[in-house]
């Protein structure tokens, strides 16, 4: 069944008629009063984008998830394009404001690499497939120009934005745990492992690493509110258990690469953060397995295994880059597939022609970082939000050689990478006006100071 025809059935459900409703007084009240409805909508569209089931060869159909988990997830996709349509309909009448930039460099050439997909596709595979990718990752792109990029004017919006992406993480934790109470089998089905209500553990790990930068950057901003802060520690706690139960080394890695990039200059909230995970982790190998929750032995198994799961995977990427420079491996299905890396999967599907472009997108992004890490410097008053981008970006940047989302189209870490892009470019235009500003009062006091000594 296709994307559109899915569509249709979720939208003629019951669940769809009340999920119309409910969105149309949402469209009646898209202004800026109403903004943290529209964020929370993204977030919602994140997590729909996060929805999968696990399949292979012997799990030809995953376990059933409970109610409505199941039918959500069933739904996933149709539920994710519908509220993309949503949020395109509520950007389209919000008004410019001052913001002059609105896609930030480097997206420009991650669409170059999306288009590549799409003329390869075109060319070689299905027509249908390759329209709708290329529409659907069109249409991912426009909603956080035309949306987020434009909802972006102040500070409150801009913590808003990190507030939307802790939410896809809280939504996920709130419904795994609402699972697991009921039973926990369907949401470890890979060797015990935990992959929620995503297709396969990696997956799981890299939704709450996303998340991990906007907790810590929501927990310092609210010093004034400890409920809210007590409720932060929660969640991040079982944001650092839910990882580990994936027994994703990527994940774990990137996590603990993103807390050092969010505390680079604070060493001693580093020191202490670390050694708090690092009692929670060992008090984990504590907890009775006879409980009906995540059998942590099996993660912390996987952690520390020595095997290297990918390493034949990367050297047959490489080879296939190396035999097919140009123009990637002949394409013989309907789309193209990735293996576990965003980089060689470029070089090997795509070949020179998108694997370019993916690098100098990398480039642009570690150059936003960078220039991030000197306002921050500057400026110590905007460390929390340029440390949230640098670490959200970093944690995405080191996970993709491990994972091919770079590539992908409708998923969560899309949705991710595009709005820390989105702040980071928004953090820069501000410090550029803010700094042309000060330059013109600058010169003003200097002229009027001039002209009193003439008057004089």
């Amino acid at each position: 069944m296709s994307y559109l025809d899915q569509l249709f059935k979720f939208l003629t459900s019951s669940y769809g008629l009340i999920g119309v409703v409910l969105c149309l007084l949402i469209l009646v009240q898209a202004n800026e009063a109403h903004r943290r409805q529209h964020w929370f909508l993204l977030a919602l569209c994140g997590f729909a984008a996060s929805l999968g089931e696990f399949k292979n060869e012997w799990i030809l159909e995953a376990p059933a998830l409970a109610f409505p988990l199941q039918q959500l997830r069933t739904m996933g996709r149709p539920l994710t394009i519908f509220l993309l349509g949503l949020l395109l309909s509520i950007a389209f009448k919000t008004p410019k404001g001052w913001r002059s930039i609105l896609i930030p460099k480097p997206i420009t050439y991650l669409i170059i690499v999306q288009i590549v997909i799409f003329l390869k596709t075109l060319q070689y595979g299905s027509i249908s497939f390759a329209f709708i990718g290329i529409f659907t990752f069109g249409a991912v792109v426009l909603t956080i120009i035309y949306g987020p990029s434009r909802w972006l004017q102040d500070e409150r919006n801009f913590e808003l934005a990190i507030w939307s992406l802790a939410m896809v993480g809280i939504l996920f934790v709130i419904a795994n745990l609402y699972q697991a109470t009921i039973n926990v089998s369907p949401i470890t089905v890979v060797q015990g492992l935990f992959h929620g209500t995503t297709g396969n553990p990696q997956a799981a790990a890299i939704l709450l690493v996303l998340t991990i930068p906007c907790f810590l950057f929501l927990y310092q901003k609210h010093d004034q509110y400890p409920l809210i802060k007590q409720l932060l520690i929660l969640f991040f706690g079982l944001v650092i258990l839910g990882l580990i139960s994936t027994g994703s080394r990527t994940g774990v890695l990137s996590a603990i690469f993103s807390v050092i990039l969010y505390y680079r200059y604070y060493s001693g909230k580093l020191f202490w953060l670390l050694i708090i995970l690092t009692v929670v982790i060992f008090g984990l190998l504590f907890v009775p397995y006879e409980l009906d929750f995540f059998d942590i032995g099996i993660a912390f198994d996987k952690l520390s295994s020595q095997s290297n799961t990918r390493e034949l995977v990367w050297k047959a990427q490489w080879r296939t880059f190396l035999t097919y420079p140009f123009f990637g491996i002949p394409l013989t299905s309907e789309r193209l597939r990735y293996g576990e890396n965003s980089w060689l999967a470029a070089g090997a599907a795509l070949g020179l022609l998108g694997f370019i472009p993916l690098v100098i997108f990398g480039i642009k992004s570690i150059k936003m970082m960078k220039q991030l890490n000197k306002i921050a410097i500057r400026r110590p008053d905007y460390y929390p939000h340029c440390s949230v981008v640098i670490a959200g970006l970093g944690s995405l940047l080191l996970s993709s050689f491990a994972e091919a989302y770079l590539l992908g189209n409708l998923t969560f870490p899309l949705f991710a990478l595009l709005l820390y892009e989105a702040l980071g470019t928004y953090l820069l235009e501000l410090d550029r006006i803010e700094q042309y500003v000060q330059q013109v009062k600058f010169k003003k006091n200097i002229l009027s100071k001039y002209q009193r000594i003439e008057n004089e």
